[in-house]
């Protein structure tokens, strides 16, 4: 059993992508298996505004199923690696 982590970000100004990956491995262990990576891009403008766009596709092997509250801990976990201002557009945290 595996636990698929999904997600795309926007920050009005470039990040330190390699900073927050390097937290996501602190936070979920390094057994993780990186499936896909977005770097930062330049991505969306809505004037006067301009965002970059990152993301990530991870695989964890899971020996039980997570519950739904463990799963949210972790999005919450996720979430806060990012610098504050951070457009969460989609993270998906789930068990296959």
């Amino acid at each position: 059993m595996k636990m698929m982590i999904d997600g795309v970000f926007y920050n009005p100004e470039e990040i330190d992508f390699e900073g927050v990956l390097q937290k996501l491995v602190e936070l979920l262990g390094e057994d993780l298996k990186v499936l896909s990576l977005e770097f930062p891009e330049f991505a969306a403008i809505y004037e006067p505004d301009c965002y970059y766009r990152s993301g990530f596709c991870l695989d964890k092997e899971v020996d039980e199923e997570l519950s739904d509250e463990e799963l949210a801990k972790i999005r919450e976990g996720i979430i806060a690696v990012f610098p504050e201002g951070t457009i969460v557009y989609s993270l998906k945290c789930e068990i296959l």
